[in-house]
């Protein structure tokens, strides 16, 4: 099967963009910035996006839950959401944090981006420590397993395997995505993991604490 996976044109996948977001998301009192979070993540949809039909069907789940985010912020309640701790209390203390329409709560909705940032950060440290003709399709398969694919059904994970089967080599997924020249992205990489890694850790802490991590 030829890949789907196209090199003849430089995409604009800015690093720089998602390490910047990430690290304002994390304030000096361990609150996380809603709007930074969602921020970094619209950059995070764009790598995906950028690889066509492999990554297509992630991209269009993860842009939803952006939405249903970006309506918490707008709604009338919107003070609720600035950051990921005032959300979760807020949805506590007042009983909606499985409510899953019109719109979904705001907890329901940043666990499932809180799960694929579990892969994506796992899958940029591999990377960032592999050589340059390592295969991410290997990496990305490993950590889909351990990660993302404990929660997607059957056909999700067939689609997510051939997804990953078509992904190239390190330097060429880099070279061709990444605005980033191909030594810059290599150095910003361990940056953004550094970035990504205490976001996730407090959040998965936040869910842990109060009892959300297997709403449906």
């Amino acid at each position: 099967m030829a890949s789907e996976f196209k090199t003849d044109v430089k995409h604009d996948f800015d690093l720089e963009a998602v390490l910047n977001a990430f690290k304002s998301c994390h304030s000096p009192d361990n609150n996380l910035v809603l709007d930074q979070y969602v921020a970094g993540y619209q950059e995070l949809c764009r790598f995906f996006k950028l690889t066509g039909k492999l990554f297509g069907f992630v991209a269009s789940e993860l842009e939803s839950k952006i939405h249903i985010l970006e309506t918490h912020r707008k709604s009338e309640n919107g003070n609720a959401y600035e950051t990921i701790q005032s959300m979760i209390d807020f949805e506590v203390t007042n009983g909606i944090t499985k409510v899953s329409r019109n719109p979904p709560s705001g907890s329901r909705t940043l666990l499932r981006l809180h799960r694929a940032l579990g892969f994506i950060s796992e899958f940029m440290d591999r990377i960032a420590k592999s050589d340059d003709d390592a295969k991410t399709s290997d990496i990305a398969s490993e950590v889909y397993k351990k990660t993302l694919g404990l929660y997607h059904p059957w056909i999700i994970q067939k689609m997510a395997g051939l997804a990953m089967y078509m992904l190239p080599s390190r330097r060429q997924l880099i070279d061709t995505m990444c605005k980033q020249n191909y030594e810059k992205a290599i150095s910003t990489l361990p940056l953004v993991v550094d970035a990504l890694k205490p976001v996730y850790n407090i959040t998965q802490e936040l869910y842990e604490t109060n009892d959300l991590l297997n709403l449906p």
